[in-house]
């Protein structure tokens, strides 16, 4: 069988011509895609799917050299989408890290500014209550507070309820600031 060449006539009615077309390209535009992309699979689909466009296609094309140009115009193009959406994703990825990274310093910064207003407003408190709100924070209960301390459940609640009192006044404009930022997120 003739080897196929650039300007050779190509003769659809060979049942063999498709065939020949595919040995003759197929290594050289996996070659020509591998160095573009890097992906050996992905080169392949590539290469496979401008064979079927050529199939497809085959009518508008007489010449070996017009059916070359053809494919590795092809499989050039899908390189540069692939590359196009590969860069993008990459784009997004950073910046979906940058806005992360940002709302995560701000979460942080606010959570701090925060604890600091609370513990600043707990130094208001007698020893007895702050001691009583800070074992609350950790999650102790009024009984296990009252046993700790050695006073009654019943003190623990008044001066828990006391200590609340003074907080809240003190940390009013706290809440707005923690409202707004929910608003912001």
């Amino acid at each position: 069988m003739e080897k196929l060449t650039d300007g050779h006539i190509v003769d659809w009615n060979d049942n063999t011509v498709m065939k020949r077309l595919f040995e003759r390209f197929y290594l050289p535009l996996r070659s020509f895609a591998f160095r573009h992309v890097g992906d050996d699979s992905i080169t392949e689909d590539f290469v496979q799917t401008a064979f079927l466009n050529l199939w497809e296609r085959r009518e508008n094309f007489r010449l070996v050299s017009a059916v070359k140009g053809f494919l590795y115009l092809n499989v050039r193009n899908a390189c540069l989408n692939y590359l196009k959406r590969k860069r993008v994703e990459a784009r997004h990825e950073q910046e979906l890290a940058r806005e992360m990274s940002e709302q995560e310093s701000v979460d942080a910064a606010l959570e701090e500014e925060v604890t600091a207003l609370v513990y600043e407003a707990l130094k208001e408190l007698s020893e007895q209550a702050r001691r009583i709100v800070l074992q609350t924070m950790e999650g102790a209960s009024n009984a296990e507070i009252a046993e700790r301390l050695e006073i009654s459940v019943n003190t623990v609640k008044t001066l828990k309820l006391r200590a609340y009192r003074i907080l809240r006044e003190r940390l009013k404009g706290v809440q707005w600031l923690l409202f707004l930022h929910l608003l912001l997120d």
